[in-house]
């Protein structure tokens, strides 16, 4: 069978998650930020530091 035959009930399923951003705590500072996605946990200003870049 095709794909083009195949049966609508085949779709890809779709996220039960959005892709927007959110609202999260820094795991160093505890500040609220806007993460860009899920796995994003340090603040810009965190990522910055020293601290950060010598982990």
């Amino acid at each position: 069978m095709s794909r083009r035959t195949m049966p609508k009930k085949h779709k890809k399923p779709v996220a039960d998650h959005s892709a927007e951003r959110k609202t999260r705590k820094c795991l160093m500072c505890g500040k609220p930020f806007p993460s860009e996605w899920a796995g994003e946990r340090v603040c810009r200003k965190c990522k910055s530091s020293a601290a950060w870049r010598s982990a």
